[in-house]
């Protein structure tokens, strides 16, 4: 078993995901895709692979989370569907030792979607103000800082969104339900329900 890492993928997958031919009938590789010295701890990725199929557009952050039980590290995809906002997390020039983190949409963002993010943003600030009453003893401490570390992830991802500066247009709006697929490689019935819904007012709670 090979750990996840899309900032250090040193492990690939010989397979066209956007051929269309089924996996059990055509087979794949795994290679390296540079020389790899004795010792070097091997890396892949879980949502970025050839063999991803319907992971490879939508799987992101919140849903390695909820799969997996961790938050990646950078670099990071987030896919806000009720805001149609599609971005990727990284360092400047994949470089940690930069310090700074740049934002890469995926598709344009609008007005309306960053304002639903910033009302997020908002709620979540309003939440995080529970974190000292949290350690009941209720649920373990491990899976307490897993959950806070996911909400200081999330938290920090719309941050940076709302702080790029990008320019909005509105276009997503006028598009399909398939608004965020690459290529139109899926449909949106396709993948399963995305983890990061809109706040409802009778839902309060809801990370």
């Amino acid at each position: 078993m090979m750990n996840h890492n899309n900032g250090k993928t040193n492990v690939i997958h010989k397979y066209d995901p956007y051929k269309g031919d089924p996996i059990h009938e055509t087979g794949y590789e795994m290679v390296t895709s540079k020389p790899i010295s004795a010792g070097e701890e091997l890396f892949l990725s879980y949502n970025h692979c050839k063999i991803c199929q319907q992971y490879y557009d939508w799987f992101g952050t919140p849903e390695m989370f909820r799969h997996f039980g961790f938050v990646e590290s950078y670099p990071q995809r987030w896919l806000f569907d009720f805001a149609r906002v599609k971005f990727d997390l990284d360092w400047k020039d994949g470089d940690e030792g930069t310090g700074e983190v740049v934002v890469n949409f995926l598709v344009p963002p609008s007005k309306k979607g960053m304002d639903l993010l910033k009302h997020e943003v908002d709620r979540l600030e309003k939440f995080g103000q529970r974190r000292e009453q949290s350690s009941n003893g209720e649920v373990p401490e491990y899976e307490l800082n897993s959950l806070w570390e996911y909400y200081d992830a999330l938290h920090g991802a719309l941050r940076y969104a709302l702080e790029s500066n990008a320019t909005l247009v509105d276009d997503v709006w006028s598009m399909g339900e398939d608004w965020w697929v690459k290529d139109g490689t899926l449909r949106a019935e396709d993948a399963d329900e995305h983890c990061v819904r809109q706040w409802k007012e009778n839902d309060k709670d809801e990370l």
